[in-house]
């Protein structure tokens, strides 16, 4: 690819409007700005655009005015000035924590400023105008999410150009209200200062509109300020800043949705998981720890390990039919009235209806754990596999019948970040295009009178031995509960937008956009290594110095009696 620039300026260059300024020639790349200091060092900065999310500059008509530099310098230097803010990252990891900068650059003429204005936006230097709708839930997770909008999302905003809407939550379930009353045509993009259950609210609210093939595209966003914030960990937009930089940028994905069916009651729709026995009774009862953040989780899945249940119930698996997203129908089915996507096999609703091949009905007595995942992470802390992508058009489900506290434990302990918790042998993984769960004993696991056993062997004497569970157990959908009862669970394709970095890319997808975004992702880490060696030579310098100042110090205390004295150590010998 070539690194020759497609654009180049002369101007004077510095860091802050009050730092000191360098004659520089900057330089306008296919994916980077730089700009080369004239001084003894020729040294050179790099700013990948990927990383801007603002920019200040005269307006058009002052661009109008002709002045030369003496006069700009005297009367008004901004008249000249463009100054760009951008994330830098310090660190050679895409997880790490960046930090704001800005550069500021000083034209000669005006005319070089509106050239490098035309030049800089037909590259996508800055972000593109678009109108965004930002809901924030002030009693997510432990209640950060006005903090931060006030201290990260709203100072990155000021200059990004961006026509921003602001809407709190109020209630629960609220984000479905506004997602299904939202006016399509106000808002190119809708973000969540939230965590993963009101992202989940908002998809749901979307599909449940009559115009929910057009709502679908409307591309959806997170910022977190949850307690899991596993969607943000697995599309590498944790930390908040990044996240604000990838909706102010606009960068798109397509994700499957899980679509689940029970009969006789409204579709649930998932963007993340699925999950019945331990990861779900885990979830749901950490609400009871919710003013410990994230570490509810591990305390509630500590608790359930002690006291596993083992869940009766008939799953079947229907085999993917292609892997490959790409062949995918880039629209899915209509139901028969267009009021939502197609049930594909509904007929197996019927409780009388039995799975005609291909499906099939996995082999286990008993179920303590079983999880459909359609990211990466189950939590920010648990780094479940990289054998997912969201946009493949494939169910992956792990199940496990294991029931021994130590075999459970280890993974969780050894596994968490790694990626490895499935190659533990704890759980056996498939790849499916459907999944039909029929519980033994139905019901809302909090209401007795709701507790039905659908399978009479779940009393019998083998079962009491075996320890079965004889009540419902949660079906979990996106860290909520839904009914326990027989349900019907598919996959819709490529279904929704989610914003995503522009260098985001699953080391396996290769097509055009994600090559792209290794570039991209290859770029900012280059310069992050750049910097790191910058941070390790002042680290090195800093510990020699310190050495420097012991070494001085100890020969001070015990060889120089002058200090001893000084400092009270010794006494002075007495003159006689």
């Amino acid at each position: 690819m070539s690194k020759q620039p497609l654009a180049t300026f002369e101007c004077i260059a510095s860091f802050t409007p009050s730092s000191n300024p360098f004659t520089a020639t900057l330089n306008l790349g296919l994916h980077e700005l730089s700009w080369t200091f004239r001084d003894a060092n020729n040294s050179t900065c790099r700013i990948p655009y990927s990383c801007i999310f603002g920019y200040q500059a005269p307006s058009e008509t002052a661009l109008d005015i002709e002045q030369d530099v003496e006069e700009l310098i005297r009367t008004a230097v901004e008249g000249k000035q463009v100054i760009i803010h951008y994330l830098e990252f310090t660190m050679p990891n895409l997880n790490s924590a960046p930090r704001l900068a800005q550069a500021c650059f000083l034209f000669h003429q005006r005319s070089d400023v509106k050239q490098f204005l035309t030049r800089a936006k037909e590259l996508k230097v800055f972000p593109k105008q678009r109108r965004i709708l930002f809901l924030i839930n002030p009693k997510g997770g432990v209640g950060r999410a006005q903090t931060i909008s006030n201290t990260i999302v709203k100072p990155m905003l000021e200059h990004s150009g961006l026509e921003v809407t602001e809407q709190y939550t109020e209630y629960a379930r609220h984000a479905v209200d506004i997602a299904h009353k939202v006016d399509l045509n106000a808002f190119d993009a809708l973000v969540v200062i939230s965590g993963d259950g009101v992202l989940h609210e908002i998809i749901n609210g979307l599909l449940s509109r009559p115009d929910w093939d057009q709502a679908r595209r409307l591309p959806v966003g997170v910022i977190s300020a949850g307690s899991g914030n596993a969607i943000a960990t697995s599309l590498g937009t944790r930390n908040q800043y990044v996240a604000a930089l990838a909706a102010i940028r606009g960068e798109t994905a397509k994700m499957d949705i899980f679509s689940m069916s029970q009969l006789d009651r409204p579709r649930i729709y998932s963007m993340l998981l699925f999950s019945w026995g331990m990861t779900s009774d885990a979830d749901l009862e950490s609400e009871r720890y919710r003013w410990l953040g994230h570490l509810r989780f591990e305390i509630a899945a500590f608790v359930r390990m002690i006291r596993l249940r083992r869940y009766p119930g008939k799953v079947y698996v229907l085999p993917p039919k292609d892997g490959d997203s790409s062949a995918l129908p880039p629209t899915p089915p209509h139901s028969p009235d267009n009021t939502a996507p197609e049930i594909r096999h509904g007929s197996l609703l019927n409780p009388d209806q039995e799975p005609p091949k291909p499906w099939r009905l996995l082999d286990l007595p008993y179920y303590t754990f079983l999880l459909l995942l359609n990211h990466s992470s189950l939590t920010e802390d648990v780094f479940f596999t990289n054998e997912i992508r969201f946009n493949d058009g494939i169910m992956r489900l792990w199940y496990s019948c294991e029931t021994r506290f130590w075999k459970i434990l280890m993974p969780f302990v050894m596994d968490q970040q790694n990626g490895k918790l499935v190659e533990r042998g704890l759980m056996t993984g498939i790849k499916c295009g459907g999944v039909l769960i029929v519980p033994g004993v139905e019901g809302n696991p909090n209401d007795p009178s709701t507790h039905e056993i659908v399978d009479q062997s779940v009393t019998s004497e083998a079962a009491k031995k075996q320890g079965i569970y004889t009540k419902p157990g949660f079906f979990d959908v996106d860290g909520e509960a839904m009914p326990t009862t027989r349900t019907l669970i598919e996959i819709l394709p490529n279904f929704v937008e989610i914003i995503v970095p522009e260098w985001y890319n699953h080391p396996d997808d290769k097509e055009e956009k994600s090559v792209l975004g290794r570039v991209k992702a290859d770029l900012i880490l280059e310069l992050s290594a750049n910097k790191q060696g910058e941070v390790d030579r002042i680290w090195e310098a800093g510990k020699w110095l310190g050495v420097m100042a012991l070494t001085v110090t100890a020969y001070a205390i015990f060889f120089s009696e002058e200090f001893q004295i000084w400092s009270g150590i010794s006494r002075p010998a007495h003159v006689v």
